[in-house]
């Protein structure tokens, strides 16, 4: 007779979940006790023996990892070139100890009470919080519950269902398809337990909902479990799967709509209710669908979430009739303009009925008077006005209690109907610009100048100073009388184990390790080689395959060992920064250069184009265009052209598209003929993200193309590098003009409002006379019209920055930012708008601005009269007077 337990036990060793399924379903009683017996003993062993054998899986795929890696580097490409290279490293998971689920399967068939399975299946160190897709142990685990009595096999369902606990639960949580898949198999009732209604709704798909055994139960739980709204937030299909399967009679349309009313009016938050929104309008009830329940409907305009009071609105507006007074009084006693405005449509066409009491309406009107909606507020005077002989003397008393709570020109207007002492107009107050803060300057770069210093540097991948400053020094040490004290301070570092046949070399210290070796033993490299040659280019990464703050610094050392192979190094460098914020001022860059003529050196042509792109502008002086004038060699000339007659900038054009789903910004870099050999292969497309702190003291002299590069993560959802207020801050001491990328990044910053990380740079670049104007207007549209939902935090970041003496620039950026967001012809406008307008009115006349701005012209024209419109007038007029 078979040994049971022996039998599973290879089975679980073997991790063969078939087997042990086939096992257990043809034991007898007997043989699954004394597996049951066993089988908790054994999971020690189990677990040690999985945990061997997951080394192992882990062990051979390194040594393939390693092959494949070889055969990359004998071809000559890159290991995401070959196809098993490139699976490997975009689809792999830790693969991940095996031995759980062939011990829940055992479990799942031995153990004999339904409860003590429910236990075993539900311990901590049995259960995979997600379902391994090559090992999947529903079917087995079916299998065996299928052989116990129909009671049980009901009972287990429910307890493993009971057991769910997740508020978010996985669709790919085991306990999740463990627990649906047996109530599914069974038959058995689902218990009336949220978190199994959140699961169901977490694993439902459209395709397969139809025929899903749980559809019936489920679907009149969605609208009594806590958390479904929350979880169906950004939910694109269920609901119309729902809706879909109601126009087909599988679900009763009723049901669906008698579910909504009912969850709206529990009430929540309106992203929670957001599905069952769009549910309601999928269905589209017809008015005979509606009428029944108009006092439904009513009950609805009082709820807090806006959204909710919004449906109730429309489906009342469909009825066409006369709505209940409760629900006039709901909409005005509301905060949202719209839905004030609203209420105040429809108490016009209350007031207009003859039989209606509008004394009753009193308090409710009133209420719409001291609104928040500067538009709804005037609408209400007028409304008051319109009907104020319609109303008693208390009513009279209750709106003249208003007058003096209301703006000076509304307070007047109610004051001459009913009465009452309105606000007088304050006198405005007169504009005191502040001073400017002062523009830090950069601190001047430290030099290494004594060999021990420099044999202290640790050179680090994210340091872009320190191999700066170790370059820098190496050179010159090594071009005068400490070259001695510098070989043996170096000889440590030289006597670096280095594979000169193998590439690229990405560390930066492999690359010092060269040069310390070739100064201390010249010629090492070459005899190193099997052919005798030296080829230190071919180490350098490819240009797509490294960043460029990453590429630069490799590049310039390998120049630098190629000039020491070849017996012209240089005596310094050119493009050592003189600033730590990497600028070059442009005095020292014509010193250098002029010290080359005078000792006939000749540049290197990277080392070269490196310190043009850190040039300052700020720093030219006509003493230094003096010099430079005198310079005859061809790197003597072009440093006095880009002295006296620069280049035009790279045009910079940003392009927002998406990564699988996540967004991300493109610059898309227009260069010149100068430029373009400037930057030679520099500026190819690479499929990442670049530090902006790194990358800005490559391109100091360009902040704005450092900013453009960097805002690529800007906006993503991803780990990845992303610019940061401290980079805005090292943006704004650099050098050289501003454009969209620098605008969209402190726009960015400037949604954090007045007391966030956008006003204090926006005040030194003013300072600097560096701000990018219009073009932040048009960026900080960009940002509130792709959905960023601080508009008024932005306003009053900008209402500050004006205030403290940034006034001038501030309504540059109105110029841009007020033609891209005012709502154009038939868009419609919101409080956000008038704000804005109210706020470039005033800096308009701070700053002394003349000159029409169309967008502006255009709202000022407009026949209907509102807050935003009235505030055009004011701008326009403003704009349009003699100056």
């Amino acid at each position: 007779m078979i040994n049971a337990w022996e039998a599973v036990r290879a089975a679980i060793d073997a991790e063969d979940l078939a087997a042990i399924a086939a096992l257990l379903t043809g034991f007898d009683d007997a043989q699954r006790r004394e597996v049951a017996r066993e089988l908790p003993r054994y999971l020690p062993v189990a677990e040690q023996a999985g945990e061997r054998a997951d080394r192992e899986r882990n062990r051979r795929r390194e040594v393939r990892w390693r092959e494949l890696t070889a055969q990359a580097e004998e071809a000559g490409v890159s290991i995401w070139e070959l196809p098993e290279g490139y699976a490997m490293m975009t689809h792999h998971q830790h693969v991940g100890v095996r031995w759980i689920e062939p011990v829940r399967v055992a479990g799942a068939g031995a153990i004999a009470g339904a409860a003590a399975v429910a236990s075993w299946l539900s311990k901590p160190r049995l259960v995979r919080r997600r379902a391994r897709a090559d090992l999947d142990e529903i079917p087995p685990i079916l299998q065996v519950v299928a052989a116990r009595p129909a009671a049980w096999q009901e009972d287990l369902a429910v307890r493993l269902a009971l057991r769910l606990r997740a508020a978010r639960p996985r669709p790919d949580d085991v306990r999740v398809r463990l627990a649906l898949a047996l109530l599914r198999a069974t038959g058995a009732e689902p218990p009336r337990h949220d978190p199994l209604t959140l699961a169901w709704v977490a694993a439902a798909t459209a395709a397969e909902l139809s025929a899903d055994p749980l559809l019936d139960a489920m679907v009149p739980r969605l609208f009594e479990a806590e958390g479904v709204g929350r979880l169906l937030r950004d939910d694109r299909e269920l609901g119309a799967a729902l809706a879909r399967l109601s126009a087909d009679g599988r679900i009763k349309r009723a049901a669906l709509l008698d579910g909504c009313r009912t969850r709206f009016l529990r009430g929540g938050e309106a992203a929670d209710l957001r599905f069952f929104i769009t549910l309601h309008d999928l269905l589209d009830p017809a008015a005979e669908e509606v009428a029944p329940h108009v006092r439904d409907y009513a009950a609805m305009l009082a709820l807090p979430a806006a959204n909710v009071a919004d449906l109730a609105l429309r489906q009342l507006r469909r009825l066409k009739a006369t709505p209940p007074a409760e629900a006039v009084e709901s909409l005005l006693f509301r905060s949202e303009g719209r839905l004030v405005r609203a209420g105040l449509a429809l108490l016009d066409r209350v007031l207009k009925e003859p039989s209606e009491d509008v004394d009753a309406y009193a308090p409710a009107l009133a209420a719409a008077l001291v609104c928040e909606s500067a538009e709804a507020r005037g609408r209400a005077v007028k409304l008051a006005v319109k009907h104020a002989g319609r109303f008693g003397p208390d009513a009279v008393g209750t709106i003249r209690e208003i007058v003096p709570m209301l703006p000076p020109g509304p307070g007047a207007a109610l004051a001459g109907v009913f009465g009452g002492e309105a606000v007088p107009a304050p006198p405005r107050p007169r504009f005191q610009p502040q001073p400017l803060p002062a523009v830090p300057e950069a601190e001047p770069m430290p030099l290494i100048t004594h060999a021990n210093v420099l044999a202290r540097v640790t050179l680090r991948e994210f340091d872009w100073m320190q191999p700066e400053r170790w370059l820098d020094g190496f050179v010159r040490l090594a071009s005068d009388a400490r070259r001695e004290s510098l070989i043996a301070e170096l000889a440590p570092l030289a006597a670096r184990n280095l594979e000169y046949r193998w590439g690229p070399w990405w560390d930066i210290s492999d690359w010092a390790a060269a040069l310390a070796r070739e100064l201390m033993e010249p010629g090492a490299e070459r005899r190193a080689m099997p052919d005798g040659r030296a080829d230190p280019a071919r180490r350098v990464p490819e240009t797509a395959h490294a960043a460029m703050w990453r590429l630069m610094p490799l590049a310039r050392f390998a120049e630098v060992y190629q000039s020491m192979l070849d017996g012209r190094m240089p005596p310094y460098l050119l493009a050592t920064p003189t600033r730590v914020n990497g600028l070059l001022d442009a005095e020292a860059l014509v010193e250098r250069v002029a010290g080359y003529e005078r000792d006939g050196v000749q540049a290197l042509p990277l080392d070269l184009r490196q310190a043009l792109l850190r040039l300052g502008r700020g720093s030219v002086t006509a003493d230094a265009v003096r010099r430079a004038a005198r310079l005859a060699t061809p790197a003597g000339r072009l440093v006095h052209r880009w002295l006296t007659d620069r280049p035009a900038d790279p045009g910079v054009v940003l392009r927002w598209t998406t990564h699988e789903g996540d967004p991300r910004v493109e610059a898309e870099l227009v260069l010149g003929p100068e430029y373009a050999e400037l930057f030679g292969d520099l500026l190819v497309p690479r499929p990442w993200d670049e530090a902006c702190e790194l990358l800005l003291p490559v391109l100091a002299g360009h902040r704005e193309l450092a900013a453009a590069i960097s805002v690529y993560s800007l906006m993503s959802t991803w780990p990845m590098n992303k610019p940061t207020a401290r980079d805005l801050d090292r943006l704004v001491l650099a050098d050289g003009p501003g454009g969209p990328g620098l605008a969209l990044l402190l726009a960015r910053h400037l949604l954090e409002g007045p007391d966030g990380d956008g006003v204090r740079p926006l005040l030194l670049l003013a300072a600097s006379g560096g701000v990018p104007g219009a073009e932040l207007g048009r960026q900080l549209a960009v940002l509130l019209k792709r959905g960023q939902d601080r508009p008024a935090d932005a306003i009053a970041a900008l209402a500050e920055a004006a205030r403290l003496g940034a006034h001038r620039e501030v309504w540059q950026v109105m110029t841009g930012l007020l033609p891209a967001y005012l709502p154009g012809p038939g868009e419609r406008a919101n409080s956000v708008h008038t704000r804005l307008m109210r706020l470039a009115a005033e800096v308009a006349g701070w700053a002394g601005a003349r000159g029409e701005v169309p967008a502006v012209a255009e709202l000022a024209g407009r026949a209907r009269t509102s807050e935003l419109v009235r505030q055009a007038r004011d701008l326009h007029t403003l704009l349009t007077a003699p100056a």
